[in-house]
């Protein structure tokens, strides 16, 4: 509600003669609307002023409502209110004119008060922004010197396993650091549209695994918005199933393509990495890259699941999806 009313707040203060006038055409507009419906509302004088009263004083200040408020009174008086053509109220139409009046000031004094907190909220959500944005820059700069050392220190590595831990251990953070690049603001926590997201992540995992082999990677996402903390878990099980299918899928420097899908299925998503390689085992080796995507799964309520196909092998990893995590 507040985003609408800061939507129709002006971003700049206008002149009085220019605020006055406009909220004079605001009142002369719903009189307008009153004569048109004169047989309709015949009972109810003063009702279509009230809007009138509520958007100048919205779109100005307090002072435009009052004045809303007085020139509606007087034409609902002279227009709409025996003895019609004439400012002499009866005594019966005294109170409710009276009591018009005293509700229109109480609205235009509340309609300002309104429009000064939506502002403050809007723009107390604008700096929150900004700051997350700030931090995640700062985050994401850390986390690329962290990598940088971690890949100065492999270079230097003549053992291939530990040098292998290094390389894993480097992909994973890079994970983290493309969710903070790609990070925005919005609600309690920032999002990350995740088809650009995990784009993002395919083609450097795809430049970094392949070397010669022809082995494409592709990507088919949902345009959604996802919580930062999800999209950081989804891009660590892509990581690991996509290397794990470039590692074991494509032996004798085999070629092929690489599937990673991403859709939403009512309440869930489903998170799939299919590949056209030799298949795969009913039995999976417990390592450490099979165990963080079901760790991760786990966490966010999901489950695992491995298919062989008559070409192939496909895991899909089915993740629960409120109706507020995405856009």
């Amino acid at each position: 509600m507040e985003n609408l009313i800061a939507a129709l707040i002006p971003k700049n203060r206008y002149g009085v003669l220019l605020r006055y006038t406009a909220s004079l055409a605001i009142v002369l507009i719903a009189f307008m609307l009153r004569m048109a419906m004169a047989d309709t509302l015949e009972a109810y004088p003063m009702l279509l002023f009230i809007p009138a009263i509520f958007l100048s004083a919205l779109l100005f200040d307090h002072g435009t409502g009052f004045f809303a408020t007085i020139v509606s009174a007087l034409l609902a008086a002279y227009f709409f209110m025996a003895p019609i053509g004439s400012l002499a109220i009866g005594w019966a139409a005294a109170v409710p004119w009276s009591l018009y009046v005293l509700i229109g000031f109480g609205v235009s004094a509340l309609t300002e008060a309104l429009r000064r907190t939506a502002e403050k909220l809007h723009e107390a959500e604008r700096h929150q922004n900004l700051l997350r944005e700030e931090l995640s820059h700062r985050t994401k700069n850390d986390l690329m010197m962290v990598i940088s050392v971690l890949m100065l220190q492999a270079k230097g590595l003549k053992e291939k396993e530990a040098r292998a831990a290094l390389d894993s251990a480097i992909t994973r953070i890079d994970v983290i650091a493309k969710a903070h690049e790609r990070l925005r603001g919005g609600g309690e926590q920032g999002r990350v549209a995740i088809a650009d997201y995990l784009e993002a992540l395919c083609q450097g995992l795809g430049e970094l695994l392949r070397d010669v082999r022809p082995i494409a990677v592709r990507v088919q996402a949902d345009a959604l918005d996802v919580r930062a903390s999800e999209a950081v878990s989804i891009g660590l099980i892509v990581n690991e199933l996509v290397t794990n299918a470039f590692k074991y899928a494509y032996p004798d420097n085999g070629g092929g393509t690489v599937q990673v899908g991403l859709q939403r299925r009512q309440d869930y998503l489903e998170l799939s990495v299919e590949d056209d390689g030799v298949g795969c085992p009913v039995e999976v080796s417990s390592g450490l890259g099979t165990r963080l995507v079901r760790l991760l799964a786990s966490q966010m309520g999901g489950a695992v699941e491995r298919h062989a196909m008559e070409k192939g092998c496909r895991v899909a990893v089915r993740l629960p999806f409120a109706v507020d995590a995405g856009a």
